[in-house]
């Protein structure tokens, strides 16, 4: 219960630092200059600090081993990791620019977009097999993991069901930014397993 109570509140203090009207304070407080040079960078410090202090939390809790997969049914506990872990190295995604520190680069080098958000929807690799590939690589990693604990099985499926969660906001914003556009892509690819069946916005 102390696993779930801990990333139930992690969960909160992350929804909250990605919502609109935060975004919005944020803009007001730091200046909209200040705000697209180093907004991203101050999320990822602080969305790091309060991950590792949960993880803390959660490694100094009491805990027993729940299973441990022998033979091949760990060779296939790791197969699947590996096709988790070859998603995320099939979706496109700037680690510099996800965590910040492109867009202060470019403030600091006056470039013109301190922010750099992409103005068109990208679709293509892991973004044509689910619409959160991502999320979907590191479920993957975390579900298939083959030993366990009752905490590391907690914190899995509780990080898991965030992000699937998480994609109904993220695509409620993303319909407003691209509108049918994105519609559309809705009713061709699946929101976060590779089913073969068209559409679930």
């Amino acid at each position: 219960m102390k696993v779930i109570v801990a990333w139930g509140a992690f969960a909160l203090f992350h929804s909250v630092t990605v919502s609109e009207p935060y975004e919005r304070w944020a803009r007001r407080a730091m200046g909209e200059d200040r705000f697209r040079a180093y907004h991203r960078l101050l999320f990822t410090l602080y969305s790091a600090a309060a991950t590792a202090a949960v993880l803390l939390y959660v490694r100094s809790l009491p805990d027993i081993p729940l299973y441990r997969m022998d033979g091949w049914v760990r060779l296939l506990f790791h197969g699947v990791q590996f096709l988790g872990a070859g998603l995320l190295l099939w979706t496109p995604w700037d680690l510099k620019e996800f965590i910040g520190l492109r867009q202060w680069e470019r403030h600091r080098k006056k470039e013109e977009d301190a922010q750099g958000r992409n103005e068109g929807l990208f679709t293509g690799k892991g973004y044509g097999l689910v619409r959160h590939p991502l999320y979907l690589g590191c479920s993957l990693l975390l579900a298939f993991h083959p030993d366990q604990t009752h905490s590391s099985a907690t914190t899995a499926a509780a990080v898991v069901a965030y992000f699937y969660i998480g994609t109904f906001f993220e695509e409620r914003r993303l319909i407003r930014t691209f509108g049918e556009e994105y519609r559309e892509y809705q009713r061709r690819v699946p929101r976060f397993l590779p089913l073969p069946r068209r559409g679930d916005p």
